[in-house]
């Protein structure tokens, strides 16, 4: 569901700035972002949704249009996990930890393109 393209300027998507902000759906896992990213400590990553949700209790943006906390079955356990909208996604990445390669390249994506990298 969700395609991070970090490497490769081809594959960016164009989006309108306006309506990837307040896109409201609910269409990527915070998982998947762990995964693409390459993000194993998920103190880091619970970290970087509980700074995401302040920006948005911050700047009055409603939290449920944003993220939604989710129980998923991995074929052995019950885990938590977040479905988050586009700019929940954004903030998330933003606020990971840049030590790790693949989030201080598509940080510098968002830097560079102030678009959204994936699909």
């Amino acid at each position: 569901m969700l395609n991070l393209n970090v490497f490769s300027e081809k594959s960016i998507v164009s989006y309108n700035r306006q309506n990837w902000f307040f896109e409201p759906r609910l269409n990527y896992f915070v998982s998947e972002v762990m995964e693409k990213l390459n993000i194993e400590d998920k103190d880091e990553i619970a970290a970087s949704v509980n700074r995401a949700i302040q920006v948005c209790g911050t700047l009055q943006l409603p939290q449920h249009c944003n993220f939604k906390k989710v129980y998923r079955f991995d074929g052995e356990n019950m885990i938590m996990d977040w479905k988050i909208s586009s700019m929940a996604c954004y903030l998330i990445i933003i606020n990971c930890n840049p030590k790790n390669e693949y989030v201080a390249k598509a940080q510098l994506h968002f830097a560079i393109f102030q678009t959204p990298f994936y699909q």
